[in-house]
């Protein structure tokens, strides 16, 4: 089965992340990290990280100007006038938005950025493969680090109270947003990959790789409810109102209560179903490793479904009313679609 492939790619991923004193770039087994803002496609990939106009796939900028040895997989998050974006080989940069041009350099931490960091009321929180948290301001100063017991691959979220990081030791921790320090912690008895997804109203949706969807109260970390798959879930759920939707490996799509877990429906869409589903106006689209895209309404009925050239490991990104693609082993890595899955354009990266 095709999904048996990236999930070697992921154990490889995982072990050098561990052991993270091994050097050197990663040029096969990287895939595109994707931010987007009104106008513009931020990608980071194999070697370099490019501004693409969204209105044409034009470059604005690509950095390194040279490629280098330097792998980049996070997702570059724009805010407050930088670009931060974390690499393989353990630095963490923030680059001018506009120009590309490097404003400085994080290279404290021992191990791999993989996750894309969380930017929030003035700080930078950049989750890394060293197992710790790292804190900054804006202008790169180590505010704090929190350390856990394994690697971090997931992007934290906040409600500017606290800090919420999922671990792969089994754990979502609640650090205090200005301190640093534990406010409690949970194990929920799997490793976890993906993001949590935080509610306006203080609920985190959490999937592991034990099979398990949680529910936990961030004012006291106590798990509301559980629900155990049949399949594995190398998902994260995505929230519309008080629906949670996500899919499975063995080819299911899900849309269940967020309030208890209950079942609303599910399709069978006889694809791995991996990373977050997008939200549209109108629906939900999902992303499969076998290079799918398919888009179903908030009731379950398909819009459509549009199978590209590659691999997909992360969803699609908004632009507007568009969404930008990531691809691996494909013809193109960047593509923009529009909202009935059509192309817009293809990126064609500066030689």
């Amino acid at each position: 089965m095709k999904f048996k492939k990236f999930t070697l790619i992921l154990l490889v991923l995982m072990g050098a992340v561990l052991l993270s004193s091994c050097t050197g770039a990663l040029t096969g087994t990287s895939w595109p990290g994707i931010s987007t803002n009104a106008d513009t496609v931020y990608v980071s990939y194999l070697n370099r990280v490019y501004a693409v106009r969204a209105n044409d796939g034009s470059t604005i900028w690509q950095y390194p100007a040279k490629a280098g040895r330097e792998t980049f997989f996070a997702a570059p998050v724009v805010a407050d006038g930088n670009l931060i974006v974390g690499s393989y080989q353990n630095n963490l940069y923030s680059l001018d938005p506009n120009t590309g041009s490097l404003k400085w350099t994080f290279s404290q931490a021992k191990g791999k950025f993989i996750a894309t960091p969380l930017v929030a009321d003035g700080k930078i929180f950049a989750p890394n493969g060293d197992y710790s948290l790292y804190a900054l301001d804006l202008n790169g100063k180590l505010l704090w680090q929190f350390s856990t017991k394994q690697a971090l691959w997931s992007q934290p979220v906040s409600d500017s109270v606290n800090v919420y990081q999922a671990s792969m030791d089994h754990h979502i921790y609640a650090i205090d947003f200005n301190t640093g320090k534990e406010v409690w912690s949970v194990d929920l008895g799997g490793a976890i990959l993906f993001s949590p997804t935080l509610s306006p109203d203080g609920v985190l949706y959490v999937s592991t790789l034990a099979r398990n969807l949680v529910a936990i109260s961030t004012g006291t970390g106590d798990i509301i409810w559980q629900r155990t798959f049949d399949t594995d879930l190398w998902t994260q759920p995505a929230l519309s109102d008080t629906k949670l939707f996500f899919g499975d490996i063995g080819g299911k799509v899900y849309s269940i209560s967020a309030q208890d877990g209950s079942d609303i429906w599910s399709q069978s869409v006889n694809e791995p179903v991996i990373g977050l589903a997008t939200q549209l106006p109108n629906g939900i689209v999902f992303a499969t490793e076998k290079g799918s895209l398919i888009a179903m309404t908030f009731d379950g009925q398909r819009l459509w479904s549009r199978t590209f050239d590659g691999t997909i490991y992360t969803g699609p990104a908004p632009v507007g009313a568009n969404l930008a693609v990531g691809i691996v082993k494909g013809a193109d890595f960047l593509k923009l679609i529009n909202d009935s899955g059509q192309d817009v354009w293809s990126y064609v990266p500066p030689k």
